[in-house]
This record gives structure tokens, C-alpha cells and sequence, in this order.
């Protein structure tokens, strides 16, 4: 039996509010099943915070219930993905799912906090980020990231074996005060009120989050808003919604909230980004040329990369740049280009394509793009593939073939530049491993970090350009802050 939106968000108002999210944070913590969906269970706590406790008197939810209203959510509009499988667009039904899903999949390790740092704190330019965050959250740059890696090693403590403590999923008194032996209490507190869903603020977060999609029909597949609080005030007690939650929070809450906030970010962020690049380049000594040099060789052209590798061939540029909300859910070819035609799309047609015809139009050339978040196309070969329209200009690309430039993610940058820095392959052998895998259905990858998987991933490898960071954010006592 199908249900419609309307239907089920009755049924949620029949019941508590505090008794039906309960009901879900228990159910995201002991649910351990690795395919368990827990993000249907992200969009019932959404729903219940819109539209829970309104019939009076309310009736007592009983795990059956729950469960019911579960299930309706988890098959609420369950054929648009399967409608875009029968029509045998499979690429488009999978983006929908990463969409839904792959961010809660998304793992943190310890070198995630120094790329961090320096991405957003360490590094200078025009605009001062630590500053305009300050501004809004009374934390520097430095507090937010040391804050959560701090909770993120207690939230891990046991996969990290570190037996002293076990987090039982509450933001208590005992863990507080276990804090408060490494940070000021006014940091603390300040951390937890800024990501903290309290039910004064509930709707509003929902309202406000950039990927909110208004139709309801795609509100099971949207990212949730708990990405920005992962902590839940409930009954008087702080709770961690999903670890998994968290995990993306400390992957790119900075940019979220920034890029929300503030129109001047996504410039400043961008140059950053592409500095960030240059210092991996550095770090595995490649000659490269940067979009400068490029400027002053080819002065006829209006068109650049930022990085060009002579010696491989090998064009890069980089994208502060992410899929809308809208077509990650309902990807037509019209949608998708229309939200990449700026920016990907652009890299690969209007920047690698023209440049490495003048620079190298009879050798095998490769591009990669370097984007800030994971997007789940990992070259231009599955890309292009998704949309007919990708190639409206008629732009010549023969010179440098689709299925040879990679869409890379900044965290996937950081692991290519450890392998290559540890002697394992070049980066151009990487590339190749990657394009000829791609030519095999059993071998092919979706997305460029699985490629990696083929190399021994390494995360202990020393980058030379964090290794300030990362002593900055060992851990300390409270005592020996200064500000």
C-alpha cells in the first residue's frame, strides 16, 4: 500500500514529540546492521519536528507504532529511484542514493583535523575566515577544529583502544568535566550550544539548511539538516544523534556554515583551495607550472588551468564547486548540466580542452579536477554519460579524453599525494591504473578513492605542509590556553 505525505505526517501528529524522537535516536544507536538505512530515520526525526504532537490528546507510541511509521517513511515515493532503473538509467538512479546515503559513510581520520586548520585557519588571504567565524560563533577557527577532534577521539575512544573512557552517548556532566581538563569551559560550552538541536531552534535549522528541498515527494533522498547538529537536546539531557552524523560534521561543517552565511566566502575559500593543491604538488617534488606561468606563456589565450605538469601531461584545475540539492535528487540531463555547466563542466571544456591544445596536442594528456566535497561521478567519462547535452559547444576533446580526467575530492587529494610521497607509484601511474580499470565492468569505480584501494593507504604518511598544525592541535591542558 502506498502513503501519501500527508497521510504518514498525520499519523506522526498523533504522537509526542519527545516520545517519537526518542524513539529514533534509540533506534539510530542500536541498530548496528550494516545496511540498516539510517538516514529514513533522519528524515522521520525532520518530519516529527515539523508536524509531531499535534493531535490532542496524543496517544502513547509503543515500538509497533514506531515501526509502522517507520516503514511508511522508508517506502514513501520508493519509485522515483526505481523509475529512473527501469529506464535503464542506472548512473542517475545510483547519484540519488549517494546523495541519500554515502555522506553517512563518510569516515574521519585524525589528519582530517590538520587539513582542516590549515585549510581554513592557517592559511591567509583577503578575507580573514577565522574572523568572520568568530564573528558568528564566538569560536576562532583553531577552538572549532581542536573541539572536534577532541569529541571526535572521545566519541572513537574504544575502535581507537583507549579503554580509560566509554562514551555512552550523552553529553553529561562526566564527560564535561572530563573535557574541561583540555579546553576553557566557555569554548566548551560555546562547541556544544553550535551544534545543538534544541527544540527553540529545531524548525528554524530545518528552514535554513541550504540543501532543503520544499517538495516532500524528495525529502526521504535530501542530506539531512542534522548535519550542522549532530547533538540533540531531549528531555533535559544532550544526546549524540548518529556518530556517523558527527563524522560529517567535522568533514565539512566550516564550509557549511560559511557558505550559508557568508556571500564572500566561496571566493576566498576557492583560492585557498587551490593554494592547498600546489603545496601536494610540492610535497611529491613534480615540476608543475602554475596558472601565473601558464598566463605568461600562452598570452593569446584567455583560458587556464590552475596546474599544469609538463613532464606527464597532466592538467589540473580546481572547483570550490558541489552539486545542488535539486538535481542530486532528481538528476535530468537538463538539471545536471545546468548545475555543473559553471563549474565542471567548465574546467573540462573551457579551461583543460583549449589549454592543453596549445600546449600538448599530440601527447596523451590527463586532467584532474579537484573539488572540495565527494562527488559521486569520479570522471568525465561517467559524467558525461549522465546528460546529452554535455558538449553544446562541440568543444574539440579528442586531445584529452573524457575517460582520462578525474573528479577528485580534497581528502582523496590528500590520500594520491601520501601514496605517491610513500614510493608506492607516480601519479601519472595512478591516472593510468585508474583509466584502466574503468575500461573493465568488474574492476570500474564510481568514485576516485577506489581506485586507491589498489594501493596500500598509508594515513601515517608525514605531509611536511600540516605538520604545524598537527602539533598545534595536540591535546593540552586547559590551564595552558592563552585565549
Amino acid at each position: 500500500m502506498e502513503y501519501t505525505f500527508k497521510y504518514i505526517t498525520n499519523r506522526i501528529g498523533e504522537y509526542p514529540k519527545d516520545e517519537m524522537l526518542e524513539m529514533c535516536l534509540n533506534t539510530l544507536n542500536t541498530k548496528n546492521e550494516k545496511n540498516f538505512p539510517r538516514f529514513y530515520v533522519l528524515t522521520l526525526i525532520k518530519w516529527t519536528i515539523l508536524y509531531g504532537g499535534r493531535k490532542y490528546p496524543a496517544k502513547k507510541l509503543a515500538p509497533e507504532n514506531f515501526m509502522k511509521i517507520f516503514n511508511m517513511v522508508a517506502s514513501f515515493n520508493e519509485d522515483h529511484i526505481s523509475g529512473f532503473i527501469k529506464e535503464k538509467q542506472i548512473g542517475k538512479a545510483f547519484q540519488i542514493i549517494h546523495n541519500q546515503q554515502f555522506y553517512l559513510q563518510r569516515h574521519v581520520h585524525l589528519s582530517l583535523f590538520s587539513t582542516q586548520l590549515k585549510l581554513f585557519g592557517s592559511t591567509e588571504g583577503k578575507y580573514d575566515i577565522s574572523k568572520v567565524f568568530l564573528s558568528h560563533t564566538g569560536l576562532r577557527i583553531y577552538d572549532f577544529v581542536y573541539l572536534g577532534q577532541l569529541f571526535w577521539m572521545t566519541f572513537n575512544a574504544n575502535r581507537l583502544g583507549v579503554e580509560l573512557f566509554r562514551f555512552n552517548g550523552y553529553i553529561d556532566n562526566d564527560l564535561i568535566q572530563l573535557m574541561l581538563e583540555a579546553v576553557p569551559e566557555a569554548k566548551l560550552r560555546k562547541f556544544i550550544a553550535l551544534l545543538l538541536l534544541h527544540p527553540y531552534n529545531a524548525e528554524n535549522a530545518i528552514e535554513s539548511h541550504r540543501h532543503r528541498l520544499k517538495n516532500p515527494d524528495f525529502q526521504t533522498m535530501e542530506m539531512s539538516f542534522l548535519t550542522l547538529h549532530p547533538f540533540m537536546l531531549l528531555r533535559n539531557q544532550i544526546r549524540l544523534i548518529h556518530a556517523s552524523l558527527f563524522d560529517y560534521t567535522m568533514n565539512y561543517y566550516i564550509y557549511d556554515f560559511l557558505k550559508a552565511k557568508d556571500d564572500s566566502f566561496t571566493t576566498e575559500f576557492g583560492k585557498r583551495l587551490e593554494r592547498y593543491v600546489g603545496l601536494g604538488l610540492k610535497e611529491i617534488g613534480v615540476a608543475f607550472e602554475t596558472e601565473g606561468q601558464l598566463k605568461r606563456r600562452l598570452k593569446e589565450s584567455k583560458n587556464q588551468v590552475d596546474y599544469w605538469l609538463p613532464n606527464d601531461n597532466i592538467y589540473i584545475e580546481v572547483k570550490a564547486t558541489e552539486m545542488q540539492a535539486y538535481p542530486s535528487v532528481n538528476p535530468t540531463d537538463e538539471l545536471i548540466y545546468n548545475s555543473l555547466k559553471s563549474s565542471i563542466f567548465k574546467a573540462y571544456f573551457k579551461q583543460m580542452a583549449p589549454v592543453s591544445k596549445e600546449l600538448s596536442p599530440d601527447a596523451e594528456n590527463w586532467g584532474i579536477i579537484v573539488t572540495f566535497k565527494e562527488f559521486f561521478y569520479g570522471n568525465m567519462a561517467a559524467l558525461a554519460n549522465t546528460t546529452s547535452n554535455f558538449n553544446e559547444s562541440n568543444d574539440p576533446i579528442d586531445h584529452i579524453p573524457l575517460a582520462n580526467v578525474f573528479i577528485i575530492d580534497l581528502y582523496t587529494w590528500d590520500n594520491l599525494i601520501r601514496i605517491v610521497k610513500s614510493g608506492q607509484a607516480t601519479l601519472l601511474e595512478i591516472l593510468k591504473l585508474a583509466k584502466n580499470n574503468n575500461t573493465k565492468p568488474e574492476t570500474t569505480k564510481l568514485l576516485f578513492h577506489m581506485h586507491l584501494e589498489d594501493y596500500h593507504s598509508d594515513s601515517d604518511v608525514e605531509l611536511s605542509f600540516l605538520s604545524s598544525e598537527k602539533e598545534s592541535l595536540n591535546i593540552r591542558k586547559a590551564s595552558d590556553w592563552t585565549e
